[in-house]
């Protein structure tokens, strides 16, 4: 790129709130970051493991690594199964450390007794609970402007669909993505048990941590 007399070079990625968008916007490029930096804290947690409680070491991965993993990850839905891979192998290392497990032991269980939901999960979680509260308080504007809650012809007793979103399908997969597709598409595989009622805050993080829990660790 060219400014007057200065040729000033084009990054193919930029940096904005802890978030690196690449050109493509495939969220590579934030995954490796992710990924990097959470190394670094795993591999500094494994050095003091045994010199600290299991409720210490469970507390500062949730604090160093987790939070990291969780920090804008609704931007990651839809992303390839490789860059899921990728975050899932660190969940799994650090909740191996936490528990000293060894990599023979199956992951599931181990995840299931912290408590701790796979990638996949957390980022339908999140996706939900940016559904729940832009529905709910109105915020943030440009979020909410982008749901719209079905509206049934025949209000029936027997269809219960109260507060179903409108999805306008989308066409690539890439554009599936946008909050105004994955927005609906998380929210409406949610029961209904949960979607229909928005009273309270507390009770629908309750009520969606169980049954996601549930979907992740059913042993059916």
């Amino acid at each position: 790129m060219q400014l007057g007399d200065t040729s000033i070079p084009v990054s193919g990625s930029v940096k904005s709130l802890g978030v690196t968008i690449d050109s493509t916007l495939s969220v590579d490029e934030h995954v490796d970051s992710v990924c990097k930096s959470a190394y670094h804290h795993i591999r500094a947690l494994r050095h003091i493991r045994k010199c600290i409680s299991d409720d210490d070491a469970k507390q500062i991965a949730v604090s160093m690594v987790s939070a990291r993993l969780d920090y804008c990850n609704s931007l990651i839905y839809g992303t390839s199964q490789s860059n899921i891979a990728k975050l899932q192998r660190i969940h799994n290392t650090l909740a191996r450390i936490v528990t000293c497990t060894s990599r023979r032991d199956s992951i599931m269980p181990i995840l299931a007794d912290l408590h701790w939901l796979p990638v996949v999960a957390r980022i339908d979680y999140k996706i939900a609970l940016l559904t729940f509260k832009a529905m709910t308080t109105e915020q943030p504007g440009y979020l909410r402007e982008l749901l719209q809650i079905t509206r049934p012809t025949r209000l029936l007793r027997s269809n219960g669909h109260i507060n179903r979103l409108h999805d306008n399908v989308a066409r690539t997969v890439f554009a599936s993505r946008a909050f105004r597709h994955a927005a609906p598409a998380v929210w409406n595989a949610l029961p209904l048990e949960i979607t229909n009622n928005l009273s309270s805050l507390t009770v629908f993080k309750r009520k969606l941590k169980t049954y996601f829990f549930s979907r992740s660790f059913s042993r059916d």
